[in-house]
């Protein structure tokens, strides 16, 4: 890694305070409300999975037990119990999400508590982020404010670039300029444009309603994207069966020898004999 990369990973390490704060703004993915009715997991998650899936431990996982999770995520989304799914069911479990993480939002940035957030309180954050990252106090975050195991490798790597044995990119090394140093400036800079992007209406603060529209249109999107894909016949409303359509498809592609239930035998053979179904 060269200097400037690693120059720019610091920077992101201190930008990644204030955005790990934007999770306080709603984001409306299927999977993460759960409505998803299959996954895509690999390797040890997938194995767990697999043994979470087998309910009574007798090493076979039957597309009952498969089904189980589908089943608690359906009910989950159906907030009026009539057994379908429609827009008002997923408007509704959006906005426990949304009104959750507008009380996150505020709790980590209206430091005065009157419901809104400034551009000041929200560049106070980024702030004291950066002083803590900028360990000797010089204004900019470098090498010497990095652990000691990146600093070194950096410094190697850069002076093997100097030498044209390696270039940042991979390709032939090239007389190089002075890395751009990560100051408090550029970090304001971006915190600046991620407000700008916060603060819907323009008023100069962010409250609830800005997040409630950043929230409507997320969830518009992932509303059509979700009947889209479960929505077979088109009338408008999910049913059971169409939302565990994907995970009997699953199922089915997971059980090899067609016997209706996945065994070890059914697993990548580096997966049998470690105790995933026994």
């Amino acid at each position: 890694m060269s200097t400037k990369r690693v120059l720019l990973v610091a920077g992101a390490l201190v930008a990644a305070g204030t955005v790990a704060a934007l999770a306080a703004v709603p984001h409306f993915r299927g999977h993460r409300m759960g409505f998803e009715g299959g996954h895509r997991d690999g390797g040890a998650r997938f194995a767990e999975r697999l043994k979470e899936m087998d309910a009574n431990k007798d090493g076979v996982i039957t597309l009952e037990e498969f089904l189980g999770r589908t089943d608690g995520r359906f009910a989950r989304i159906d907030k009026n119990g009539d057994g379908f799914i429609d827009a008002s069911d997923l408007a509704a479990t959006a906005k426990e999400g949304t009104e959750y993480r507008i009380k996150r939002f505020l709790k980590m940035f209206d430091t005065n508590r009157d419901g809104k957030v400034t551009k000041e309180e929200f560049e106070q954050r980024a702030k004291d982020r950066f002083a803590m990252r900028d360990l000797n106090s010089d204004g900019e975050i470098g090498l010497d404010d990095l652990p000691p195991g990146m600093r070194e490798r950096a410094s190697r790597r850069a002076e093997r670039a100097k030498e044209g044995k390696e270039a940042p990119d991979g390709k032939q090394a090239t007389e190089s300029k002075e890395p751009r140093r990560f100051t408090l400036d550029r970090l304001l800079g971006r915190t600046d444009r991620r407000f700008a992007a916060l603060d819907k209406n323009g008023d100069g603060v962010v409250d609830a309603k800005d997040i409630e529209t950043a929230a409507s249109e997320r969830v518009d999107f992932a509303t059509k994207r979700f009947m889209k894909r479960f929505d077979a016949n088109g009338d408008g409303k999910v049913s059971k069966d169409e939302f565990e359509r994907f995970a009997k498809e699953r199922f089915t592609m997971l059980d090899l020898d067609d016997d209706g239930k996945i065994t070890e035998a059914d697993l990548p053979p580096r997966m049998r004999g470690r105790g995933i179904l026994k």
